[in-house]
């Protein structure tokens, strides 16, 4: 039967963590903060007696019901009803967050992360299903891991609105994943909550972790609840699931890039990556100006094929400190220039390593100082766009740039010719990014005369919808004619939503009209997606499908 198997589901609390019960003295500290929040007039001992009466009378409810509801509801409705609502719900969060840490620490198991990791090295999908009253917990732990990347799906009862033993629950993420469940193996450690669900969603195999001081009893309350297997360490479970012969049942590719901007945090190292773009239908890898040489030594990059580099790549010397020594294309300074130069110099060095086409090049700015522009987003933020105050503080930013681009512009168009010399030798395209702040270069007329300095066979537009978008949000420049103009030579756009003035969220999560986009995009322009980290699994594949509907991208 675990031949079949292409997927693992795990239960989160009793399987991949357990808990510690506070002491009385840390559990009441904790209730004190709780009481501050709320500026109640109670003593922790009596606030801890009426809050531990509710969670049991929630259990209870939730039980019999096989509902749990978010935080919110939670606490105006259940923890505390007899509390002004508004008060409450404003605290929701932060409430759930201290009373969950009073009663208890919630630890991971010592091999838990190595497990994972190995089970999604050896080519199983996974997914993780849990009973809980928290949203943030589970996705937090999972950050601080560097495991988000592993699972394709994460369902919080509390967030779904279900929670086991119903077996909608775990039929729901087979439906996310796209999968049958009878390919599919669940890892829980309760025989009622786990083996019952999982038999009657058609899970082809469950395995109960036991717990060596309370199984034998639990068992013995439930003797008609049998497991496929039984394990008392996860690591038990590499003797289970074995290498899979065939690997990752891979879906259609689609024409698409994903930039390594969404690995930070979500995967150990670069190659778990690599394969889980694969598994999500992306064809190609953008390397992104977070990776430095040491991430790349670690890994066989013939194996995978990269659609182009974004400078400064390797990150050797990160962004942040390039522009604190200026050691920037734009810098006035020739030897900073120069250090700008051969910076860019490397990355068409490993593009042509790993036979990528494109270098993605930043122009530079003309100033580090974003203070005034920062203002103008936290006024926008405010909704204060038709103020006297923004309009002043946007004048400022146009006056200051046109202050300071002369010497700064000039130094950026040498700097292409010598990078355009550099790169014609090994037949590599440089191509010039729409930026995200105002003192960055080039602007919207600039980019045009920058473009002239070189054929299309040289030289290409990167349009960022993001940074185009936020642009146009703030009043500088419309978004739709940087396509108007450049569309033509557009070799290459980076693909993200836009909420507010804050970019690199999936596709689908914001206000940027796609379909708008779509039909200007040249067919050969390379579709990369440049995603922040905090974008969720099921948030990248669903931004991927997103962009197939509205015509972006199309199957490869």
């Amino acid at each position: 039967m675990t031949n079949q198997i292409e997927a693992i589901l795990f239960d989160m609390g009793g399987t991949l963590r357990g808990s510690v019960k506070k002491d009385e003295a840390s559990k009441l500290e904790l209730v004190r903060k709780i009481i501050d929040l709320l500026g109640a007039d109670a003593s922790p001992e009596e606030f801890s007696v009426l809050l531990t009466e509710r969670t049991k009378a929630y259990r209870t409810w939730a039980k019999q019901t096989l509902i749990d509801v978010d935080e919110h509801t939670l606490w105006t409705k259940r923890m505390l009803p007899d509390w002004p609502i508004e008060q409450v719900a404003e605290h929701a969060m932060q409430l759930n967050k201290l009373w969950r840490e009073a009663t208890g620490d919630r630890i991971i198991f010592p091999e838990s992360k190595e497990v994972v990791l190995e089970l999604f090295r050896r080519g199983y999908r996974l997914g993780l299903v849990s009973n809980t009253i928290s949203s943030v917990e589970t996705p937090q732990l999972l950050n601080e891991l560097e495991l988000t990347g592993c699972f394709e799906t994460v369902i919080l009862s509390c967030v779904v609105g279900m929670r086991k033993p119903d077996p909608a629950i775990l039929l729901e993420a087979t439906r996310r994943m796209d999968i049958d469940p009878a390919k599919c193996a669940y890892i829980g450690n309760l025989l009622h909550r786990d083996v019952k669900p999982s038999r009657e969603a058609g899970i082809a195999k469950t395995v109960i972790r036991r717990d060596s001081e309370t199984f034998d009893a639990h068992q013995a309350k439930y003797p008609d609840l049998v497991a496929d297997e039984y394990i008392d360490n996860l690591k038990e479970l590499l003797d289970i699931f074995p290498v899979r012969e065939n690997g990752v049942a891979l879906p259609l590719a689609f024409d698409a890039s994903l930039s390594t901007m969404w690995a930070k945090k979500n995967f150990p190292n670069l190659s778990d990556f690599f394969d889980a773009a694969r598994r999500l239908g992306y064809a190609r890898i953008e390397l992104n100006h977070q990776i430095d040489t040491g991430m790349l030594a670690e890994i066989d990059l013939s194996q995978y094929q990269f659609s182009s580099i974004h400078e400064p790549c390797p990150s050797d010397v990160s962004t942040d400190e390039l522009k604190k020594r200026d050691w920037l294309i734009s810098s006035p300074d020739e030897d900073n220039r120069v250090r700008g130069v051969e910076s860019i110099k490397r990355s068409i060095d490993l593009a042509h390593r790993l036979n990528a086409p494109v270098i993605v090049v930043h122009c530079g700015m003309v100033s580090t100082d974003l203070s005034t522009e920062k203002e103008l987003r936290k006024l926008f933020e405010a909704g204060k766009m038709e103020t006297e105050e923004y309009l002043e503080q946007k004048q400022k930013l146009i006056k200051r740039r046109a202050d300071l681009i002369g010497p700064c512009f000039e130094a950026v168009k040498k700097s292409l010719l010598e990078l355009l010399d550099y790169a014609g030798q090994f037949r590599i395209r440089l191509g010039l990014e729409n930026r995200y702040h105002y003192f960055d270069i080039p602007s919207l007329d600039e980019m045009g005369e920058l473009l002239a300095l070189a054929g299309s066979d040289q030289l290409g537009f990167i349009y960022d919808i993001g940074h185009a978008q936020a642009m146009d949000r703030l009043g500088f420049y419309p978004h739709e004619e940087w396509l108007r103009r450049y569309a033509p030579r557009m070799i290459e756009t980076h693909l993200h939503d836009v909420i507010g003035v804050v970019d690199h969220h999936a596709p689908g999560l914001g206000e940027v009209d796609f379909e708008m986009v779509a039909s200007y995009l040249p067919e050969e322009a390379i579709r990369t997606f440049e995603l922040q980290a905090t974008n969720s699994p099921e948030q990248v594949k669903a931004g991927l499908k997103y962009l197939v509907q509205t015509g972006c991208v199309k199957p490869n």
